[in-house]
Parts: C-alpha cells; structure tokens; sequence
C-alpha cells in the first residue's frame, strides 16, 4: 500500500522549499551590504574631521588600485606610528582622535587612521581580501612616511579582523586587539542567529592567524558586558597566543572599553621601543599571498 501525500501537503512543501531557496540566494547577494555597512554611516558623521591638532587629511592607495580616505599625524624622530583599523559602522576620526591624543601625543607617536574601501570617502567594495589589503597598504604607507619609526597595529571589533591577518605577516612592534573576534562567522553567528554561517564569504578566522603574529607585544582587550562580541571570544585568542597579555574589562561594553588601557599601553611599547632601538624598514615588500 503506498502512501499518499495530499495535494495541500505537497503545495506547502513546495513554497517552502521555494522561500527558504530564495532567502538562502538573499543572504550570499545581500550579507557585504549587511557585514560592511559603511552606507548606513550619515553624511554628517562621514564628513565628521578629528578633533586633536596635527592631523591631515591624506590619500592612501592600495596594490589593487583603490583610494582611501585617511588621516595622518607624523611622528616625533623614530617614535612609533599606529595604524588604526576601525569597526563595522565607524569612521577613522574616532581612531584619529584617539591616538593623536594623550598619552600617546606626549610621546611623540604619529597615527594613520583610514576608511575601509567601500566606506564614506573611499572607493571600491568592501571584502575580507579586500579589507586586508587596505590594512597592508595602511602599513606601507606609514613606513614609507617614516621610515624610521616601528609600526604599531590596532584594530577594533571588526578591524581586528585585518588587522591580525597583517600582523601575522608584517613585523609590526606591537599589536592592539579592542573586543575582538575568534572569526567573523562565529560573531555573525552572535548577532544574527538565523544566519545560516555557512554561507558566509568573508571569514576572517582570527583563530587561526593568531598564532602566527609576528609582533613583539600583544593586548587584547575586552569587556564582560560586551553584547557585540562576546567577552569569550578575547579570552579564546588570548589562549591561543599564550604569551598575549589579556586584559578583562569587568562591565566593559563594546565601546567603552577603547582607550581604558592606553597609559599602560603607552608606557609598555614606548619602553619597549627604547630597549630594541628598531629600525623601521623603508620599503615593505607587498607579502606573498600564496
């Protein structure tokens, strides 16, 4: 005896097959302008300029040919410069601002702090391959301006995405994670649930670039009540690089755990840089991406 499926049974089966297929289409067209929403960021704040004096506006060009809005602050002779890689809707003032100021300022650091392409004053698409090579050219364009001053690299929430992938092939003097993520899909998978993370093409798998950081001092900090990145996500690739120092920011927020460590930060890396007295390279030769 065979059993019969009804005719209603096999219409919803079918429209259901036919809207979960289409959604599944929605989410590989539409997750860049989801994951990278530098559109959503106002006129007013992508015109917003940094408040700390010194800092100009500049133009950074990447290998692929693409142009990014950035500012700049030269350092005091052979201070280290920060290269600064922002978060999913943010801007480079705030990263600007932060470290062309105290303590950082008193110390004579520069800082270059640039808008992904894709975002406000910038052209081109965002991607992870393409947000790793703005970080690349961030860092080019920093040793080639002072040529004598150690890089130092930050990123914050999603720019800690590039920001380890660069660190893992530049010999920058220390790295700054703020809240950062174990890979894109696990926070996606944080953030949106329903996401099937599978399908998602820009992974940034930080886990796995981590252990090959070639700076000489890592911070990675993060706050408990972190509601975008979960706090357990820094604790995981802090104990994936055993000799990061990782500091807990108990009721720490996304937000307000930036610049809570600076001083200290400050004073490590300076010292650190008096001790090793290292020459910056000139010329950085793009890396070989296999």
């Amino acid at each position: 005896m065979k059993l019969r499926i009804p005719m209603p049974v096999i219409r919803v089966t079918r429209t259901l097959t036919v809207i979960y297929a289409v959604s599944m289409v929605g989410v590989v067209i539409l997750q860049r302008p989801i994951m990278f929403p530098g559109w959503m960021i106002s006129s007013e704040r992508a015109a917003a300029r940094p408040r700390s004096p010194g800092l100009e506006d500049v133009t950074v060009e990447t290998s692929d040919g693409e142009r990014l809005k950035a500012f700049w602050k030269q350092p005091a002779p052979g201070a280290p410069v920060i290269v600064t890689l922002h978060g999913r809707v943010a801007t480079p003032a705030r990263g600007a601002d932060r470290f062309a100021g105290p303590p950082w300022s008193t110390a004579g650091y520069g800082v270059l702090s640039i808008a992904y392409r894709g975002y406000p004053g910038s052209t081109g698409f965002p991607s992870e391959e393409g947000l790793i090579e703005d970080a690349r050219a961030a860092i080019v364009y920093a040793a080639r301006r002072a040529p004598e001053s150690p890089v130092v690299i930050h990123g914050h929430s999603m720019g800690t995405g590039p920001a380890v992938a660069v660190a893992a092939e530049y010999p920058a003097l220390a790295l700054i994670l703020d809240a950062p993520f174990t890979s894109f899909e696990n926070a996606a998978a944080f953030q949106f649930p329903t996401l099937p993370t599978r399908l998602i093409v820009d992974k940034f798998k930080s886990y796995e670039r981590i252990g090959r950081v070639k700076a000489r001092l890592v911070h990675i900090v993060h706050g408990t009540a972190d509601w975008v990145v979960p706090f357990s996500h820094g604790k995981t690739l802090a104990a994936l690089r055993p000799d990061a120092i990782f500091h807990r920011i108990d009721g720490g927020t996304h937000r307000s755990i930036l610049g809570q460590k600076d001083s200290e930060f400050e004073r490590e890396i300076t010292g650190l840089a008096k001790a090793t007295k290292e020459v910056q390279i000139t010329e950085w030769p793009m890396p070989d991406r296999g």
